[in-house]
């Protein structure tokens, strides 16, 4: 994120007081917000290309805590193109009691400078009573930057704000002084923080933790020397652990330096079987297919390639105008967080998409179709689309898909914008429990179901990587189209105890037993209940044996290389994750 940080010198009878941007990174409340993507916060967040916009009605506000009183005398309202004509700019010591300190009667947008008989306040207010007319349709009131200035005082030793590893540390705030930060899913590494003092003449000492059992302090002097602040942020490691994903690296063992390498068939299943009469769902006019040209692995990504060409589906002997590719995973989860980082085509006509589907879908030529789980018709296995690009290619919408009480197809779906998808990279993920399903987009969640109230995703799910052509959601192709590439950094899938005995909901506990443990060439397999198939993967998620069973025990002949493996055993009620070590 690009950060602004405004100080101004003023000159005052030969001394210098110091003048900035008060509002940067500081509370905001605001009267609505037009969507989850436009909240109040992007008024004060530094980054000109975010912004809050309001609902689409008069009057609305925002306004800003600064946490402590100032002596401020100036805004500044960068506005978007749905500005106010008339507003009021209003300050107050305690949020409930505001005094106007300027009217304006004749916005006509851009950047608004406001200067006024300086004022001792802790918040500041926007009030907009009218709003201006586009094409003569009202929207609501859009602000990319809200920022008020005024004097820091020189006993002043509280912090501006503070980064972790060069990123905003989001639940700042200057006036709380400890912190437990929680890293993120896989992450062990503790960041090291840089801050921003409110008067820049303050000077700090930055002790940063060098391990988790340590914490991080920043100890703030005023610049007259009168006052000491300390603020202290502790680590914790993140719930999640990982376990299974594809980083697409050229480690040496399957993607290879230097080359155009396939995607790891131990991982991925090219699904290539059109299962809706020759061709594909919701008017695509693409045929999925195998051939390198659509699915590669070079300088550490995956590329996921739509082209132009006739091609005849060697299944079905259809034939559509495109190609492209759809892998399924021949990794199933229930409950955790998967996340893929990426760049979208920004190509018209493309459809990318990241999503699961219920590992029992009977479909036709899908990867656990093919493994005897497909026993269920679709919506009833449970869909979630995690990414689907708008045709427009301005925003990501998000779906859950499922039977409603009728036993008929419903969903529930949201959109947020997303900027520049195919330049910069961008984190599209799910967090899935008994209770919730978040999606998100780098950390911001803007679509949500209430799971503890549906039955249709509490199943182990896939992960399906395609990019269509055309359809519902790619809309008119071009006819000057030739190519797009989706192109992919990593896939990863993290659980909150990845070596636990996980039952399905309102089944019975099943008590599964491994022995040895350690193992050298044989291992014992026993549950309370009928094991119906049973796996063993190494620590990259790769399947190095699998075996149906259909009894409550069995013994396994181990082939493998000294190390640690984890053993999957699966039931019609339960599903038990064992940490194994071969000796």
């Amino acid at each position: 994120m690009k950060k602004i940080v405004f100080l101004i010198a003023l000159f005052i009878n030969g001394g210098i007081l110091f003048s900035q941007n008060l509002a940067l990174q500081k509370p905001v409340s605001v009267g609505s917000f037009e969507s989850g993507s436009l909240l109040g916060s992007n008024a004060v967040d530094g980054d000109m290309n975010t912004r809050w916009s309001s609902e689409w009605s008069d009057p609305q506000w925002i306004y800003v805590d600064l946490e402590q009183p100032y002596a401020i005398d100036r805004v500044v309202i960068y506005w978007e193109g749905s500005f106010a004509i008339q507003y009021q700019v209003q300050v107050s010591t305690n949020a409930i009691q505001w005094t106007s300190v300027a009217t304006i009667t004749n916005g006509n947008g851009g950047t608004d400078t406001i200067n006024f008989t300086s004022q001792n306040a802790r918040y500041i207010r926007m009030y907009g009573t009218q709003r201006n007319s586009i094409s003569g349709f009202q929207y609501g009131y859009s602000i990319y930057e809200l920022e008020v200035y005024g004097e820091v005082p020189s006993d002043d030793a509280s912090l501006l704000s503070t980064d972790l590893d060069g990123d905003p540390f989001e639940a700042f705030s200057s006036m709380e002084y400890n912190y437990n930060y929680l890293l993120g899913p896989g992450d062990n590494t503790v960041p090291v923080a840089t801050v921003t003092t409110s008067n820049p003449n303050a000077t700090t000492v930055i002790n940063n933790a060098q391990n988790l059992s340590e914490s991080t302090t920043i100890i703030v002097t005023s610049e007259d020397g009168s006052v000491t602040q300390t603020y202290t942020i502790s680590f914790q490691l993140s719930q999640y652990a990982l376990v299974w994903a594809d980083e697409f690296e050229n480690d040496g063992s399957i993607y290879l330096e230097g080359q155009t390498n396939p995607v790891d068939s131990q991982k991925w299943f090219h699904q290539t079987y059109p299962p809706n009469n020759g061709g594909w769902f919701n008017a695509e006019q693409q045929h999925y297919t195998d051939e390198l040209a659509n699915s590669y692995v070079s300088d550490g990504t995956l590329k996921i390639v739509a082209i132009k060409e006739n091609y005849q589906n060697p299944a079905t002997g259809s034939v559509k105008p495109y190609t492209a590719a759809r892998l399924n995973s021949k990794y199933a989860f229930r409950y955790g967080r998967m996340e893929v980082r990426a760049k979208l085509p920004n190509e018209q006509g493309t459809w990318p998409a990241f999503w699961t589907l219920g590992k029992n879908i009977s479909e036709q030529g899908a990867y656990w179709q093919t493994q005897g789980y497909g026993d269920t018709v679709w919506p009833a296995c449970g869909e979630i689309d995690i990414m689907e690009q708008s045709i427009d290619k301005s925003s990501t919408s998000g779906a859950f898909h499922f039977p409603n009480a009728q036993g008929s197809h419903t969903f529930t779906t949201n959109h947020t914008s997303v900027e520049d998808t195919d330049g910069t990279w961008h984190v599209y993920a799910m967090e899935w429990t008994e209770d919730t399903i978040d999606l998100i987009v780098d950390d911001v969640v803007f679509h949500s179901l209430n799971n503890a109230e549906n039955p249709y995703f509490d199943n182990e799910h896939f992960i399906l990587l395609n990019t269509a052509m055309g359809g519902s959601l790619g809309g008119g192709i071009p006819e000057d189209f030739t190519s797009a590439v989706m192109e992919i950094d990593y896939v990863r899938v993290f659980q909150l105890d990845a070596l636990s005995v996980n039952t399905i909901a309102d089944k019975p506990v099943t008590t599964v037993t491994i022995y040895p443990n350690p193992a050298v060439n044989q291992l014992h397999v026993k549950a309370t209940d009928v094991i119906q198939h049973l796996s063993i993967y190494d620590l990259q998620g790769r399947i190095l044996i699998h075996k149906s069973v259909a009894q409550n025990q069995t013994t396994l002949q181990l082939n493998l290389p000294k190390g640690i493996y984890i053993v999957k055993t699966e039931g019609d009620n339960f599903q038990s994750i064992e940490r194994l070590i071969v000796k």
